[in-house]
């Protein structure tokens, strides 16, 4: 029930995005303005998109210490695009589907993988925040713009502590909450078996959370994961420039490479809003964004952002299966060099 609900809701939230990005623009128009797209480009996003994602397996990989427990860099691909295609329906499930496949694979704690998820969660925030900065700091002259764009004034420094003391507040709600349910626990499970069982269940889970969690401090090649971090973000930028090419907007609009940047930066805050596979809030941050920042017509941008965005959910539905088959086909033969050995 609680799953459906959540189902649901994204559903809404996507639905609400989506009506906002449309109400204003034709269909007619949308299709106009996707007439007359240089079809060719599409092949060039999609390897742009294979490669990034391919990137943050190769990146995954370095969070493994256990070298018997490492698995195949096929394996991670596979899992990264499992995540991939589980938030199309379920917006974030793949934070899940993604650790618990791989888990499985090289028989690891599912709970020890997702803390690496975590982590890897955490680094991305951190980066995004850094481009945001220097975006707005260097790229951006017009702070009006951004006021428009996002609805708040994001270079007053009272909303930014605002939004800063805010998140503290949350977190700290959140570990007196964990605190309290911790020794509540701790204090029934040594009058009630039950509980007793269950509370160090969930300390093993917690432990092996935290050690996944923990795995940057095991890290011992730190300039390859610094350079696959900047390697990601460079196939996203490019994957926002690409489709400048397909509707003609380096020559019309002259965007740029940097211009894919702040374009990209807008649209990652889009998909951080949890709706199924980033529907509505992609389509609105990318086409106002276009329209604010360098008067593209909502038709054009809307274009753009139902193309890009079909076309990345494309590369997932079609390279996923042939992943699955082709990890499959490696663990078994693994599996049988393994049984000629023995």
């Amino acid at each position: 029930m609680k799953t459906t609900l959540k189902v649901l809701a994204g559903i809404l939230i996507a639905a609400v995005f989506l009506w906002i990005a449309f109400k204003e623009v034709e269909i007619e128009q949308v299709l106009e303005a996707s007439k007359n797209m240089s079809y060719g480009w599409i092949l060039p996003f999609f390897l742009a998109t294979l490669v990034s994602h391919f990137i943050r397996a190769e990146r995954w990989s370095l969070l493994f210490s256990n070298e018997e427990k490492t698995p195949h860099r096929i394996t991670l691909f596979t899992g990264v695009m499992i995540g991939y295609l589980s938030n199309i329906p379920f917006a974030r499930l793949g934070e899940i589907t993604r650790p618990v496949y791989v888990a499985r694979q090289v028989d690891e704690s599912n709970s020890k993988l997702i803390g690496t998820i975590v982590l890897e969660r955490i680094i991305d925030m951190l980066s995004l925040i850094l481009l945001m900065t220097s975006v707005v700091i260097f790229m951006v002259s017009d702070p009006e713009i951004l006021n428009n764009l996002f609805g708040i004034d994001i270079t007053d420094s009272g909303v930014l502590l605002s939004f800063a003391l805010l998140i503290a507040k949350y977190l700290a709600i959140g570990a007196i909450a964990i605190g309290v349910i911790y020794f509540v626990l701790r204090a029934l499970s040594s009058k009630i078996e039950i509980i007793s069982t269950g509370f160090e269940k969930l300390k093993e889970i917690s432990k092996t959370f935290v050690d996944g969690v923990l795995a940057i401090k095991e890290l011992k090649n730190w300039p390859l994961f610094i350079l696959y971090t900047a390697l990601i973000w460079a196939c996203y930028i490019s994957m926002t420039y690409i489709p400048f090419w397909m509707f003609d907007l380096q020559t019309v609009y002259e965007l740029s490479y940097a211009d894919a940047l702040i374009l990209t930066m807008v649209s990652a805050v889009g998909i951080i809003i949890p709706t199924p596979g980033g529907v509505g809030t992609y389509h609105l941050f990318v086409t106002k964004a276009l329209l604010l920042l360098y008067a593209v017509p909502e038709a054009t941008g809307l274009a753009y952002g139902t193309i890009t965005h079909a076309s990345t959910l494309a590369v997932i539905i079609i390279s996923t299966p042939v992943l699955l088959a082709i990890d499959k086909y490696i663990v078994l033969k693994h599996s049988a060099n393994t049984g000629e050995q023995a």
